[in-house]
């Protein structure tokens, strides 16, 4: 009874494969059909189901070939498969059936693994993938990490994509066996490739720390701590940096007991493979968390005993293990006062005397990092005492850096980067034609860490420091504080002031720093894009580098950033893991350089970047901040949106539509006197828009309101502003309805005839021409005109300029007005 019910239950299976089948959904039928083969291997109806089965596959040609790879595993049609999946959009189905068919492979095999990789881009694969590791975890991990590293990517992938799982439960399910199996797999001895497992450990500890709690204990932690060893690949080490600095996020008091301990045992022993591995740690770990490290560092006997106890060791390794340390240790002042007292000497020596490059140059960046800081308005003055001169060594790190030695670059850019504080190394630095080029090769180069791209942008960034622009509240201060401390005040270093860093500017400018900007922005991370803006507004702030600048691609890239920016606010809900400034420094770098050029050489048909994606950021600058110098920034925005606006209508109405209430009901009643000018130029230009006419004459109180204050700023006394308001003034009279409106003003006509008298005959020309289109409109605004009067106004006009457009519009108004 219980063969004929078993046998119902394959033929059942076999009618639902069948039906899959035809569908086109082939991974449910095999997974049907294996299920009944299982049951009745020999039954008609399951063999034809097989075969049903072959013939839908054998119309995918990636289908066919992969079968024929899974039976030959001939690499010819492995590269067959891979060119029909790479770069192809494949069905769902077809991804999750070649998936299935390749599962039988077993082994280390680069092909399969590339095109494991390929096919768990696809979501059908990945779905596929996510149901075998809930049904069989530790198959499916030790299959995929003997394959390669694309096949573990592909699993890293899966585990990330929440939408591939059933449920929230199972994608938490997921993360921590996988989690787990790689804690495992580092823990075997001999293993071969464990970066893999390393990137299981910190791919799944950045992306979902909070599902893995609990599951590390101090053999997980002694794992990790292990792999930061320095004879280690780079490759294993990041990794594990990686998965340190998410566990101290997780649980920083537990994180910082375990370094404790790891660290203090292995001391204790004293074996010189122990310190190694002692020191390793404790060396990434400084970084991650200052004062857990420098606690740990400066506890009693451990850095007074250090140097003797690397030296009785006679071991290579473990002096650059030490160094290693000591250069992390010097970014805690405390650290740094301890190493100049128990290490110095062996530091010197170690420059002096050692053969060997590496830890010759690691022990030279400590010696510039243990410099005497003396306070300076602008940065430290740094002071290297000792045997070895600080000239000695800056030429040194920039011999290396010129060199063609790779190996000793990022030492060299390092101690460029601490030594470039003083104003000094930056005049040395920024003078160095051959130097700068260099530095860029090197950053710009493929294979260039991220520490020498880090370290070069703080180089560029420390030659390129203007000081901080001060109110005058804060200047007294600075004063009092300084008088507070027992300190007399000290004027700025001569090497910092405007002319100074302005011709650092230039050259570093002239080296060819923007294109490696543009270039190295494309890694899009918070610190370099930081640096990148902190160079690009000092670059800015020279009038005649703006045109470079954007010839060179600076406004495009400004605008990336700060779009970018902007997006990862939104994504976040307000927050961002750049500096509140950086915003504002982008938009101030946009802003002066749109101030200088001629923004249709930016902004033409033939380039695919419109003009309105700057508004955005040049309107950021308007709102009012705290800071002392939000008005400057202000006027800066201003002034260049005035610009954009001579480009053409569509700006004008985009810029009027984004900020006009801003700028006519806030900016344009300033305090400040450049503010104020600034946004009455750009209502000026504004005006060329209907939609800016519409604003002053559509007969509303608001409009009637602006037009009152328009014609407010005609009688100020800063001579651009009444310009620019009356040459606001010229073109909105130039229609009909203008004229209307500025005769409904009570005083109206009245400033208008104060435009006629102004000493400036611009301004006095534009009073003129204003007075012109009234006296045209008909016998009301004659009327006005000659009762306010401007018969007596207008004949002063021509009796006192000698300018020829004010004489010849003058007399012809004159002559309207007396009816000849």
């Amino acid at each position: 009874m219980s063969s004929t019910t078993e046998e119902e239950r394959a033929v059942e299976l076999a009618g639902k494969a069948f039906v899959s089948s035809q569908a086109g959904k082939l991974a449910d039928a095999a997974r049907f059909l294996r299920e009944a083969t299982s049951i009745a291997p020999d039954h008609p109806k399951i063999k034809a189901g097989w075969l049903a089965l072959k013939e839908e596959e054998g119309k995918s040609e990636l289908l066919a070939v992969c079968r024929t790879w899974a039976r030959s595993q001939d690499e010819e049609d492995g590269e067959k498969a891979l060119r029909l999946i790479k770069g192809q959009s494949l069905s769902k189905e077809e991804a999750t059936q070649a998936m299935e068919i390749l599962y039988d492979f077993k082994g280390e095999d680069d092909i399969l693994d590339h095109v494991t990789g390929e096919l768990l881009m696809n979501s059908g694969a990945q779905a596929w993938l996510a149901k075998e590791v809930q049904e069989r975890p530790t198959q499916i991990y030790y299959e995929l990490f003997e394959r390669g590293d694309d096949s573990i990517d592909g699993l890293l992938k899966v585990l990330l994509n929440r939408a591939v799982w059933t449920s929230d439960e199972t994608f938490l399910q997921g993360h921590r066996d996988m989690f787990m199996l790689s804690l495992a797999m580092m823990m075997e001895e001999a293993l071969d490739h464990p970066e893999r497992a390393m990137k299981g450990i910190g791919t799944l500890l950045a992306a979902h720390a909070e599902h893995l709690k609990g599951i590390i204990d101090a053999d997980g932690f002694d794992v990790i701590l292990s792999s930061l060893d320095i004879r280690l690949p780079n490759t294993l080490r990041s990794q594990a940096t990686v998965a340190t600095v998410k566990l101290f996020e997780l649980a920083p008091d537990t994180a910082q007991n375990l370094i404790s301990k790891f660290v203090i045992s292995r001391f204790q022993r004293s074996t010189a493979d122990g310190l190694v591995v002692a020191f390793s740690a404790a060396a990434a770990i400084f970084p991650i968390a200052v004062t857990a490290a420098a606690t740990l560092f400066l506890t009693e006997g451990f850095i007074s005993t250090l140097a003797s106890m690397v030296q009785s060791k006679k071991s290579h390794k473990l002096e650059q293990a030490a160094l290693e340390l000591i250069s992390s240790a010097c970014i805690d002042k405390n650290c740094r006062e301890a190493i100049n007292r128990h290490c110095r000497d062996w530091i010197d020596d170690i420059v002096a005397t050692s053969t060997d490059k590496r830890r010759s140059n690691l022990a030279a960046l400590v010696l510039v990092k243990l410099g005497e800081e003396q306070p300076s308005i602008g940065g430290p003055q740094i002071v290297i005492p000792g045997a070895i001169g600080q000239d000695d060594l800056i030429s040194r790190f920039k011999s290396m850096v010129v060199s063609s030695d790779t190996s000793s670059k990022p030492d060299s850019v390092e101690a460029l980067a601490y030594a470039s504080l003083q104003p000094k190394v930056r005049e040395d630095l920024a003078g160095d034609g051959e130097f700068l080029k260099r530095l860029i090769e090197t950053m710009r180069h493929p294979d260039a860490q991220k520490n020498v791209l880090f370290g070069g942008l703080t180089i560029f960034t420390n030659l390129t420091a203007y000081l901080p622009i001060q109110s005058e509240e804060e200047k007294k201060m600075a004063q009092i504080k300084a008088y507070a401390n027992t300190q007399k005040p000290t004027d700025p270093n001569v090497l910092l002031d405007e002319t100074h860093v302005t011709l650092r500017c230039r050259r570093v400018l002239d080296s060819g720093v923007v294109p490696l900007l543009v270039a190295t922005a494309k890694k899009g991370s918070p610190a370099v894009l930081t640096q990148t803006l902190q160079i690009l507004l000092s670059l800015s702030h020279g009038k005649t580098h703006r045109g470079v600048l954007a010839q060179q691609g600076a406004v495009k890239l400004l605008i990336q950033i700060w779009d970018h920016i902007s997006t990862l606010e939104s994504a976040s809900s307000g927050t961002s893991s750049f500096p509140p400034s950086a915003k504002s420094n982008c938009a101030q770098s946009l802003a002066r350089i749109l101030i200088s050029i001629n923004p249709s050489h930016v902004f033409s048909t033939g380039v695919a970047l419109p003009s309105t994606s700057a508004i955005r950021p040049l309107l950021s600058l308007l709102s009012p901040s705290e800071t002392s110098t939000w008005q400057l920034h202000a006027f800066e925005s201003l002034l260049a949106l005035t610009n954009l606006a001579s480009l053409d209508l569509d700006t004008q109405n985009h810029i009027i539509r984004s900020c006009f209430d801003i700028v006519c009901d806030d900016l344009l009643l300033s305090s400040n006197e450049l503010v104020r000018r600034a946004a009455t130029e750009l209502l000026c230009n504004l005006m060329a828009s209907p939609s800016g006419l519409e604003k002053f004459a559509d007969g509303s109180p608001r409009a009637s309101q602006r037009l009152r204050i328009l014609l407010a700023m005609t009688d100020v006394e800063d001579a651009p502003t009444r310009s620019a308001a009356g040459g606001a003034l010229a073109m909105l009279l130039s229609f009909d309805l203008g004229v209307k409106e500025v005769l409904k003003q009570d005083r109206g006509v009245e400033f208008l005839l104060e435009l006629c008298r102004d000493e400036n005959e611009d301004i006095k020309y534009r009073g003129v021409v204003c007075l012109r289109s009234v006296v045209e409109v008909g016998e009301e605004g004659i009327a006005r005109v000659k009762g306010s009067g401007g018969v007596e106004v207008l004949k002063g006009v021509l009796k006192e300029s000698r300018r020829q457009e004010v004489l010849g519009l003058g007399v012809e108004t004159l002559k309207i007005l007396l009816g000849q």
